[in-house]
């Protein structure tokens, strides 16, 4: 899996949950739930453009946005109501489509943060090191 291809992956999730939001009606939702949805949509497409740009920053904010959309997602969805950024999917009683839906994106993040950082892993093992020259305790 390419870091490209796991970035359009999460963005299609990313916009299937939006789209699923759309078919359960938003008038119900808090300004900081759709806020915190287009912060992930913005940053999502982002990483998408490095990603396709071959920006060496991809896989760092291909991590980053996988760790935290993940993390976020899931606490404001799978958790009980804990904040204003809850729409607790246990408590409104959501449909198993909004089930599916949540956790393919969930799922996506995941797979985002995965890939991203194998690419990290892979650059920093491809990276020349310093040497350290005996006793001077300088490196070259």
């Amino acid at each position: 899996m390419t870091l490209l291809r796991a970035n359009i992956l999460f963005v299609a999730a990313n916009l299937l949950h939006t789209a699923d939001h759309q078919r359960q009606g938003t008038a119900g939702l808090r300004w900081e739930i759709l806020a915190g949805g287009s912060a992930i949509t913005i940053a999502a497409i982002a990483s998408l453009v490095l990603a396709w740009r071959k920006d060496e920053r991809a896989p760092i904010f291909g991590a980053v946005l996988g760790l935290s959309a993940a993390a976020g997602i899931a606490a404001s969805h799978l958790a009980p109501h804990w904040s204003a950024f809850s729409d607790s999917y246990p408590e409104i009683h959501a449909d198993a489509t909004s089930w599916v839906v949540v956790l393919l994106e969930i799922a996506g993040a995941l797979l985002l943060a995965a890939v991203a950082v194998r690419e990290l892993r892979r650059a920093s093992n491809g990276a020349p090191r310093a040497a350290v020259v005996a006793g001077s305790g300088r490196s070259t």
